[in-house]
């Protein structure tokens, strides 16, 4: 089901250090394509406060910024924000801030890379939002429970 973005970064933050896989639960071709649609659009995320970031350099897509786990983390947390605005909780509290919070602090990240995290999120909050919203129906009280449990409360 829904993984929760933080307990996610924290298995990808270890696996960077002891070099060992991330969670598994995105196939790496999959998360290749979304670092490279994320590369293709950081021009929109912004890069040290208000200003905006430069484009991908042809380095950047050939050495990216961010490794396959902070992406796939990325993606995670992506799409636990978009079930956790259908189920109507506060996503922007409770997921995507303690998400950056941690990209932040655990992998002591520079603009550049917390905005790419940041556009690699919300790409794939947007996705999944479609798909939601295509299925139609409404967040059962399960899954709206399991989900906030599973946030951080603030």
């Amino acid at each position: 089901m829904v993984v929760a973005a933080v307990s996610a970064l924290a298995l990808v933050a270890e696996a960077e250090v002891s070099a060992q896989p991330g969670p598994p639960e995105i196939p790496d071709e999959v998360v290749r394509r979304m670092l490279v649609l994320g590369l293709q659009n950081i021009q929109r995320g912004l890069c040290g406060g208000l200003n905006g970031c430069a484009p991908a350099t042809p380095q950047e897509f050939q050495l990216p910024p961010i490794t396959l786990g902070m992406a796939r983390v990325a993606m995670l947390a992506g799409t636990q924000s978009a079930v956790a605005r259908w189920c109507g909780l506060d996503a922007d509290r409770r997921s995507i801030a303690p998400t950056m919070r941690l990209v932040r602090q655990k992998f002591k990240l520079d603009e550049r890379q917390v905005a790419l995290i940041a556009i690699i999120h919300g790409i794939q909050q947007g996705i999944v939002a479609e798909q939601i919203k295509a299925k139609g129906g409404e967040c059962d009280a399960t899954t709206r429970s399991r989900l906030d449990a599973q946030l951080p409360k603030g």
